[in-house]
């Protein structure tokens, strides 16, 4: 089937300047020509969705997030059976493709199965990319013990992902991937959701970090490392990792070794005001949570406006950054795309920046470099927003702007037709 895309501005995603009165024409869920209508010849059997007066832009790629479902009330969460839980990761799963993300990478929480039946259109979701667990040290960030002595597992279909020492991080590694992990994560420090430790402190050592490396190297595949402090922040850099995730209180050391490193960062920039501000407003929002959530999000919220120039200088400097939202069920399920504002305004970055770190630097950060760019042989993933994002990059955010939402070729959201 022949479709074609025709009369919006063009946002290529690659940096380039826009393009009045563009066309994307598709075939076989790929782009076979992009660019301007005086340029691009559109065959006479193709069924024409006109966007004049919008933007065309590829689909966006989130870095970072969780689509699969827990309660937040602890004690239902106990109740609540597996199934439960997975069938209600439909809607997160769903949302997060109706906003505009239509690749994923999830940091923990879904198998190769939630992979498989997006792929196969079971369920409606982003292409995923799965990392299944993360690796923590007992006591760690991934390690749900509690104090009644008993260890909480927050997806019971997962393996066990906590190890000590080389060889049993070596053997979890090796696990994940047998199960088909396509990346590896780990914890390098404590979290906002953690119960026995602080967000601050590091974990693991470099040598065990390295570990995981060298492990997901061998069957080709990358480390990204869950990093909040600074200390855990440089003990990853040093080992090798391909992503920085959260990485809030880097410093010039880090982004000196980041750069040498060519280490991506995934800064996850709105969770935590968010949940700041939610919480101001519904009281009851964070009532079962063991792990002092409210407490950490305001004293790292406070931190992270003091960090503001060190991340400006950090872009300046040519870090390279990939968008990521840390989505999941605390937060941000279809609203994936206010991440963008806090990239222009904390980050320092143009809109056309946060659209090409979105698109096709996320492509390049994921390595699937068909994805994130209107351009001849990539996938046709693409979006069509009322509006312009680069006057105005929350237009982004407003559902009711969005008017094509496309992966592979098949429309999700289409108002361009009707």
């Amino acid at each position: 089937m022949l479709t074609a895309i025709v009369g919006g501005t063009l946002i290529d995603g690659l940096g380039g300047e826009p393009v009045q009165r563009g066309v994307v024409v598709i075939e076989d869920g790929r782009i076979i020509a992009a660019g301007s209508e005086r340029n691009v010849a559109i065959p006479a059997k193709a069924t024409r969705l006109d966007a004049a007066g919008r933007t065309i832009l590829p689909g966006f790629i989130d870095c970072h997030v969780h689509g699969t479902y827990r309660a937040r009330d602890m004690r239902q969460h106990l109740l609540n059976t597996p199934t439960y839980n997975v069938l209600r990761s439909i809607d997160i799963f769903r949302e997060t493709l109706a906003c505009g993300i239509t690749t994923a990478r999830d940091m923990g929480g879904a198998d190769a199965g939630f992979r498989t039946a997006i792929e196969e259109g079971l369920i409606d979701g982003p292409r995923l990319l799965i990392s299944l667990g993360m690796i923590s040290q007992t006591g760690g960030h991934g390690d749900y013990w509690v104090p009644a002595d008993m260890r909480i597992k927050k997806r019971a279909w997962l393996p066990d992902t906590v190890a000590d020492g080389v060889e049993e991080i070596r053997r979890v590694v090796r696990e994940l991937l047998m199960r088909g992990a396509d990346f590896i994560k780990i914890c390098a420090t404590g979290g906002i959701t953690s119960v026995t430790d602080s967000w601050d402190e590091p974990q693991f050592t470099i040598e065990e970090i390295r570990t995981a490396v060298e492990e997901a190297a061998a069957k080709r595949r990358r480390v990204a490392v869950h990093a909040e402090g600074i200390d855990g922040i440089r003990n990853a850099v040093q080992a090798g990792i391909h992503s920085l995730e959260h990485g809030w209180f880097i410093d010039e050391q880090a982004v000196d070794k980041m750069l040498e490193m060519k280490t991506w960062w995934v800064p996850t920039l709105a969770l935590v005001p968010l949940s700041v501000k939610k919480r101001g407003s519904d009281k009851s929002w964070a009532g079962h949570q063991m792990g002092q959530e409210d407490v950490k999000d305001k004293e790292i919220y406070g931190r992270m406006q003091e960090q503001i120039p060190i991340w400006k200088e950090a872009v300046r400097r040519g870090v390279r950054v990939a968008m990521g939202t840390d989505q999941s069920h605390r937060l941000l399920v279809g609203e994936n795309m206010v991440e963008l504002e806090f990239m222009v305004n904390w980050l320092g970055m143009t809109p056309m920046q946060v659209i090409v770190a979105s698109t096709s630097k996320a492509a390049e950060c994921i390595e699937r470099p068909e994805l994130g760019a209107l351009a001849a042989g990539k996938a046709a993933d693409i979006l069509v927003v009322d509006g312009n994002p680069l006057d105005d990059i929350s237009v982004m955010q407003k559902r009711d702007k969005l008017h094509l939402v496309m992966k592979t070729g098949k429309a999700f959201t289409d108002k361009l037709s009707s």
